[in-house]
Formats: structure tokens, C-alpha cells, sequence
């Protein structure tokens, strides 16, 4: 069977492309939460205190659109040496 494939091939092509993209874009998003949380919790303590102690009672509230309410505490209790609780504290609104 002879082959009649030509083995030399040569492709030539001009291109010229020409894009202009006008684009509008435009969203508007409305995102609406509606949390409903009951929380309830019992919690019973026999506690008969002998040694140091160390108490916190914090309240942090930032109210408005824009909130942030940030608190980090550190708690270090040794058994009769210490006890130590630091706290960080940050409340902001816009």
C-alpha cells in the first residue's frame, strides 16, 4: 500500500482580533439574621472555700450597626499559694 500523505506540511495564518467589553455591574444585597436562642442552664455548686481566692464580674456590651465586644481572660489558681485572674476588655461601636 503506498502512503499518499504528504510528510511536509506548512500551515500559515493571519489573525487579527479586536475585543472591546463595556461592562456594567451593579449589586445590591440585603442580608437579614433573625436569631431566636433560649438558653437556659442550672448549675448547682457546694463549694467550701479554705485558702485564696480571686473574683471577676464582668459586663461588656457595645450597641449600634457596627459592634465589636471582645474580653480574654487568664485564670491561674495554685493550691494554697494563689489564685490570679487578668482580663482584657474591648467594647466598641461605629
Amino acid at each position: 500500500m503506498t502512503d499518499w500523505r504528504d510528510p511536509d506540511f506548512e500551515f500559515s495564518k493571519d489573525l487579527e482580533i479586536d475585543v472591546d467589553v463595556d461592562l456594567e455591574f451593579d449589586v445590591d444585597v440585603d442580608v437579614y439574621v433573625d436569631i431566636d436562642k433560649d438558653v437556659s442552664i442550672d448549675i448547682c455548686s457546694d463549694v467550701d472555700l479554705d485558702g485564696n481566692t480571686a473574683e471577676l464580674t464582668l459586663d461588656a456590651q457595645a450597641i449600634g450597626d457596627d459592634t465589636l465586644v471582645e474580653a480574654i481572660v487568664s485564670v491561674l489558681t495554685v493550691d494554697n499559694e494563689m489564685s490570679s485572674i487578668s482580663l482584657h476588655v474591648l467594647s466598641a461601636t461605629d
